[in-house]
């Protein structure tokens, strides 16, 4: 018993260790991206939340700073790609599940799936902003009200806001999704002009897929956090009042 528990605990060693090293090596193609191209609310989260750039940080550490911020949490989770149900009842929690996955070396570039760099380095310095928790706090109560077509509906509009959004600032485009930001290649055909993009609208994003394993070939952008809170709300809003 003994020896198997050893073994375990040698092999989660040699895990961790090599997390840390994909880590570094994301976390050094990425930051100089960001600090050219993500927007102004990304770079101020990151100030207030500082990241290690040699190793993956722990979520106690993480929750230290967003918790007295914003009262969000970091939750890890062992499942790779969490259902949207228990995902946005998590949220409804103020609850942010970071996955135990992290990419292998031949997905450095790109990945389908959402993994730890992903979930911390591209969300979790926006949860330290007490306005972009507020902004996050609209999804959960109107997925969890809606029915399932809305809730489809719901998961698209975060997919181009929060995870794929553009934001203009003082004339041009910037980052904002999580999806972009933790990305390499597509967050500079997104800020270079290689995809197309158009204004942010609930109907406008309701007409088109999101791209999971591939490229965004479109993208949306909106002119402030205000701008798509507002947006959104009118969405959102009729599905509850709707409900109610």
């Amino acid at each position: 018993m003994q020896a198997t528990t050893q073994a375990t605990e040698s092999l989660e060693a040699l895990r961790r260790a090599e997390n840390d090293r994909i880590w570094a090596a994301l976390y050094a193609r990425q930051l100089p991206l960001v600090e050219a191209f993500a927007c102004r609310d990304y770079l101020e989260g990151l100030k207030r939340l500082p990241l290690p750039a040699y190793r993956v940080p722990a979520l106690e550490e993480i929750n230290t700073v967003i918790t007295p911020a914003t009262g969000w949490r970091t939750v890890r989770t062992a499942v790779r790609y969490t259902d949207a149900v228990p995902w946005y009842q998590r949220f409804a929690r103020r609850e942010f599940l970071v996955t135990d996955y992290m990419r292998a070396w031949d997905e450095l570039e790109f990945t389908p799936e959402p993994d730890m760099f992903h979930d911390i380095f591209g969300h979790l310095p926006f949860l330290a902003l007490p306005r972009y928790a507020e902004l996050e706090e609209l999804f959960a109560p109107a997925f969890l009200a809606a029915n399932d077509a809305e809730r489809e509906n719901i998961k698209r509009l975060a997919w181009f806001s929060t995870e794929f959004g553009l934001i203009r600032e003082d004339g041009r485009l910037k980052a904002f999704g999580a999806g972009l930001i933790s990305g390499g290649a597509e967050l500079l055909n997104a800020v270079e002009g290689r995809a197309q993009v158009e204004a942010f609208t609930v109907e406008g994003v309701l007409g088109h897929d999101k791209a999971v394993w591939s490229h965004n070939p479109i993208l949306f952008e909106f002119p402030s956090l205000d701008v798509l809170a507002t947006e959104l709300r009118r969405y959102f809003d009729a599905i509850r009042e709707g409900r109610s």
